[in-house]
């Protein structure tokens, strides 16, 4: 399937408006995933400075979410956009929404692995979240890829994807909370490593819904509630 090409207008400005909306929702999205890298190195090298580091700049992703939001709403209002450049300007609005839940998710993150390393708890499943992370970085990181080339094909393979992710986690959750079971004094230790493993998994959900907004725009239709794999077979087989 061919890459959708968009109107070219009269107005110079208005095509620049359109650019500058997706470039600045991809340096939110490349916000969200050096903060979720840094996260993760963390899991090897225990730094808490380096999460110090990240929850100062907590609220840079807020304000990036309500500036675009702002601007697309200004386009909407001044522009009354149609057809593909409304699919656009909705596919980045959605796009806004789960990039600064992803930002959410790894603060989240940040503190409970602050007061684990101050409380100087160890686990081997500290690298078992970190090969989690990686998945989900992974996803994340191609899903923004598939945003800046307008890549539907690779959309959804990377949608796809997210099989995987849930059911690594579904493994690694299960195992902490065997541990819990087995051990009830330990039960709050491995109870904030499930929560990372659930914030990483959520991550990888918001990873996958950017790339149905990628496919909406692409091909005009909404495909949030249908199979992904149904989709593939239906628009690109």
């Amino acid at each position: 399937m061919e890459h959708i090409e968009f109107e070219k207008h009269t107005s110079s400005e208005y095509n620049t408006e359109l650019e500058d909306i997706r470039s600045h929702l991809l340096k939110m999205g490349g916000k969200a995933e050096n903060q979720l890298r840094m996260v993760l190195s963390v899991l090897h090298n225990k730094s808490v400075e380096t999460l110090d580091e990240l929850l100062s700049h907590g609220d840079d992703i807020d304000q990036m979410e309500v500036d675009l939001d702002q601007e697309c709403t200004r386009i909407i209002a001044r522009r009354q956009p149609a057809a593909s450049d409304l699919r656009l300007i909705v596919a980045v609005m959605k796009s806004i929404t789960d990039i600064e839940r992803i930002g959410d998710e790894t603060e989240k993150m940040a503190r409970i692995l602050k007061k684990l390393l101050k409380k100087d708890f160890h686990s081997k499943y500290y690298e078992e979240i970190d090969h989690l992370g990686r998945e989900v970085l992974t996803n994340l990181s191609g899903s923004l890829n598939a945003l800046a080339r307008l890549d539907a094909e690779e959309a959804i393979k990377i949608a796809q994807k997210d099989q995987v992710i849930d059911a690594h986690f579904d493994e690694l959750n299960g195992h902490l909370i065997k541990k819990m079971i087995k051990d009830p004094n330990m039960v709050k230790p491995y109870l904030s490593l499930s929560q990372c493993a659930q914030s990483l998994e959520r991550i990888g959900d918001h990873a996958k819904n950017i790339c149905e907004y990628i496919i909406y725009l692409v091909i005009g239709k909404d495909v949030r509630h249908t199979d992904i794999d149904e989709v593939k077979h239906n628009y690109f087989d």
